[in-house]
């Protein structure tokens, strides 16, 4: 199996990470996919779409996970979102490194701290594990129902 890996002199800038994506399948007809930033450019992305009626039915149970690193009272957003005109969060700006050989994991550099982000859809499941690892200081995760 190869390996797929951009270092942050294609994850720190945002039309590079807009134009590659990355897909998880579950064997189900189901998947979870995006950007390399995390910002949603299809209607179909989503950590967690589902084959509802397979082959047509596709439902997005969990779109995203909006991301921040805590660190005492410092608040640092690893999330990017696109919003007509403007991009909130930035947190692309903190993305090191992407790299695939059998899971999307992400690295992200912030504050001197390294957090390593894996993202798996479960064969046979409509089940996404999203792992953290390691970091210091506390992860605050969000999640955003698309329910569409």
């Amino acid at each position: 199996m190869s390996t797929i890996a951009f270092d942050q002199s294609i994850t720190q800038d945002l039309n590079e990470t807009l134009r590659r994506e990355w897909l998880e399948t579950n064997g189900l007809g189901g998947w979870a996919s995006s950007t390399l930033c995390g910002a949603h450019t299809r209607r179909y992305h989503g950590l967690l779409v589902a084959a509802t009626r397979p082959p047509v039915g596709r439902t997005v149970l969990l779109s995203k996970l909006d991301e921040t690193l805590a660190i005492g009272d410092q608040r640092l957003d690893l999330s990017t979102n696109i919003y007509p005109g403007t991009v909130h969060p930035e947190g692309f700006r903190h993305l090191q490194a992407f790299r695939k050989h059998f899971f999307p994991e992400f690295t992200y550099q912030a504050a001197g701290i390294r957090l390593r982000k894996t993202v798996a859809a479960v064969y046979g499941e409509n089940t996404t594990r999203i792992g953290t690892a390691p970091v210091c200081g506390r992860a605050g995760l969000s999640p955003s129902h698309a329910g569409q």
